[in-house]
């Protein structure tokens, strides 16, 4: 394996670009090279950057998700040889927080040949890397399986590596074991999910290219940033304009200044009652609904298969207008009932009610001031951002807290995003919680000046 550690602002997308396109140039027989992502925005990205330095994505590069490319080059044309379990699609309709209705829509699912995406990267790992009980014949299909891979497969490259999890450090580890090059690109203190693998395998035997550049980021801000990580990983930038400066919430009009769009960026790590980090996503709600809608439509015995869609069609539109109209969730399954002229069991209501309850809450309309979370800005960049601390990181800005772990890693993405202005915004739970006396005293400490509004 060939791993790179890039910070914030090191060109990752760039490097990426440039060994991809390196390594194209030396294959002399047509096998395939993949670049995995974990975002469709992070694909769309590399895919840029290879048409502006080519012109065009080569035949024999492929760009994909995480999850295209088990399901595209492992799980459906596989699976089936291995396991005997056919699959044809894959789901991401919401599923229930408790384990057993859990299961039984993972189970529904199954039966029609549907994985759900949350158990794509255990699927793959089962298939390539096996199971406790598997026989010698499994055993003997999995290799031909790999070997199989291996004849087509050059490399694959993953972009943002930080993000993946050990079942998919597995597949990858078998992947490159059957002579597959493997590529990591990323950084560790970027770990928003604290899943910890790629910071394993930096720790092991295998041989790290650090790139030190922040290209992003002024040196003051970069230098501050420093502060928070391990010296290893430390950066340098030449930039030296820019500004760092902090702010308590209940000395500015910074509501309004978000409304005008005064910052390119402004982030919080999790919404509170003033500030908001994201809509709520009807369309995934409405997947949800037809799906449960679907499953008790086959379920009668007036509704003819060719008829399916349709019917499940004028289910959902009732029932969405239901639930415009307030209308209690007891009344919706009577409807129901008496359009498909049946009775709906426990099992049902249950999966009915979750998924009515899901869409009112889509619709339901929050208060706040929309802004980013923290999750959804990591790899953005803008020249005047506004950073909104709240009481989770504070400790971590204060150094109250000097633990190495996610919220670290938080502190460090919401720190690197400007490459020019940074504000950092105090909340007043903040404020009641430390006091302007010790907020002042300890910001002045690290060497960040009040911004006078």
């Amino acid at each position: 394996m060939y791993i790179v550690v890039a910070g914030a602002g090191a060109g990752k997308t760039t490097s990426m670009a440039e060994l991809v396109i390196s390594r194209l140039k030396e294959i002399t027989d047509n096998k395939i090279i993949y670049v995995i992502t974990y975002t469709n925005a992070a694909r769309d990205r590399i895919k840029e950057k290879v048409i502006e330095n080519e012109g065009r994505i080569p035949k024999q590069l492929k760009i994909e998700t995480i999850h295209s490319f088990l399901l595209k080059e492992v799980i459906y044309p596989f699976n089936h040889l291995v396991y005997g379990d056919l699959y044809k699609s894959a789901s991401q309709i919401p599923l229930h927080p408790k384990p057993a209705f859990k299961a039984i829509k993972k189970k529904e699912l199954r039966r029609e040949h549907i994985l759900h995406v949350e158990d794509v990267t255990k699927t793959a790992k089962h298939l390539l890397c096996g199971k406790n009980k598997d026989t010698a014949k499994i055993k003997h299909r999995r290799n031909n399986a790999l070997k199989m891979l291996s004849r087509y497969l050059d490399s694959i490259y993953v972009d943002e590596a930080q993000d993946m999890d050990k079942d998919f450090l597995e597949v990858l580890t078998m992947l490159a074991n059957y002579n597959i090059n493997v590529n990591l690109i990323g950084d560790p203190k970027q770990d928003l999910r604290n899943r910890g693998a790629f910071r394993d395998i930096i720790a092991g035997d295998l041989s790290v290219d650090y790139k030190s550049e922040n290209h992003r980021c002024p040196s003051l801000h970069v230098d501050f940033s420093n502060s928070f990580i391990s010296k290893a990983e430390h950066q340098t930038s030449t930039k030296e304009e820019g500004t760092l400066r902090y702010l308590l919430e209940s000395n500015s009009t910074i509501q309004e200044d978000i409304k005008c769009a005064k910052y390119d960026l402004a982030y919080i790590y999790q919404r509170n009652a003033r500030f908001k980090t994201h809509r709520e996503d009807v369309t995934k709600t409405e997947k949800q609904l037809s799906y449960e809608l679907t499953v008790i439509a086959r379920k009668a015995s007036s509704v003819k298969q060719n008829n399916l869609n349709q019917v499940v069609y004028v289910l959902k539109k009732k029932t969405v207008n239901s639930i415009k109209r307030g209308i209690p969730t007891y009344k919706i399954f009577s409807g129901l009932e008496k359009e498909l002229t049946l009775s709906l069991d426990k099992y049902d209501k249950g999966k009915i009610g979750s998924a009515v309850n899901a869409y009112h809450s889509a619709l339901s309309s929050e208060p706040g001031i929309l802004v980013g979370s923290i999750d959804a800005i990591k790899g953005l960049e803008g020249y005047n951002c506004l950073f909104i601390i709240s009481t989770q990181l504070a400790p971590y800005l204060f150094k109250e807290v000097d633990d190495y772990n996610k919220m670290r890693n938080y502190l460090y993405v919401a720190l690197t995003r400007s490459k020019r202005d940074l504000t950092m915004l105090l909340t007043t739970e903040v404020e009641k919680k430390y006091g302007h006396k010790y907020i002042h005293e300890q910001l002045n400490k690290l060497g960040i000046a009040e911004l006078k509004t």
